[in-house]
């Protein structure tokens, strides 16, 4: 199962854009994003260098131990492939607006915005939450998954941070899948480390 990981993340480089980043290889603990929002990820979890666009607000985290060499490093309980993705400058729409933007993911116009913005392609809604500044949504891939070793569903949540929208999706491996509340729990753990280094700052 540990072997999937590293294929997952050479794959993800092989989609990403070819922006030089100026990060500290093979992982570094977290990394300021556009719009000055800093990233970093649970006990275990590291930025990928490699991956990782901070001028196109992207960060992908994953077990720090996959992305050395050295066998000393144990790997997390959960294992999954995080995302932080930051939006524009006045992207922020979820604050004060949780329910409608529940709602909306609920309808096939959501669902086709979520396929539009994941690896994989088409998506099928499958729970939604909501909660302060806070919008959850669970969904399973209507086809194979872009990443070929990680399961097909995924938790994804959006939040307003420093007046941008930022979305944070947490995918676990198909060998090892997560549990729909595993995977959530990472999830939680990461808005609340967002939360904490952006100063719980909403607008």
């Amino acid at each position: 199962m540990r072997a999937r990981l590293p294929a997952a993340l050479g794959l993800i480089a092989a989609l990403a854009a070819c922006e030089p980043v100026s990060l500290t290889a093979p992982g570094t603990p977290s990394v300021r994003l556009v719009g000055n929002v800093l990233v970093g990820g649970p006990k275990g979890y590291c930025v990928d260098p490699v991956v990782t666009r901070p001028r196109q607000g992207f960060a992908l985290l994953a077990a720090c131990a996959a992305m050395t060499a050295d066998e000393t490093d144990t790997y997390p309980d959960d294992i999954a492939l995080i995302t932080v993705t930051v939006g524009d400058v006045d992207s922020a729409v979820v604050a004060g607006q949780e329910e409608d933007f529940k709602t909306f993911l609920e309808t096939p116009q959501g669902a086709a915005l979520l396929s539009a913005s994941a690896i994989g392609g088409p998506v099928a809604v499958r729970r939604t939450q909501t909660d302060t500044n806070a919008v959850a949504v669970y969904t399973e891939d209507v086809g194979p998954p872009g990443v070929e070793g990680t399961q097909t569903q995924a938790w994804r949540l959006f939040t307003d941070m420093r007046g941008r929208l930022v979305t944070i999706s947490v995918r676990g491996l198909s060998e090892d899948p997560l549990s729909q509340s595993a995977s959530r729990g990472l999830l939680m753990q990461m808005l609340a480390i967002l939360r904490q280094a952006n100063g719980n700052a909403a607008g």
